[in-house]
């Protein structure tokens, strides 16, 4: 099972984790009304809270456009993926 985003381990490991540089790539976002996806490549350097290479993800977010008119991930999936 995975761990949710508000979890202890999550926030420690979000926190341990060393960025050298991040780049976004093949950006894409579909609106339908209220609601976008957005999917694309993350590519980091640098290493994970086990100090581990961090490996590039393919990853799909879910945004909603929220009553005050700013834009809330609701949704975020991320996968290792070879590029």
């Amino acid at each position: 099972m995975g761990r949710s985003a508000a979890s202890p381990s999550f926030l420690a490991d979000a926190k341990a984790t060393k960025y050298d540089s991040v780049d976004y790539d093949d950006v894409k976002v579909t609106t339908f009304g209220d609601t976008a996806i957005a999917t694309g490549d993350f590519k980091a350097k640098g290493t994970d809270a086990s100090g581990k290479p961090l490996v590039d993800q393919r990853f799909t977010d879910t945004w909603v456009k929220m009553p005050n008119g700013h834009w809330q991930c609701v949704a975020s999936h991320q996968s290792p993926a070879k590029m």
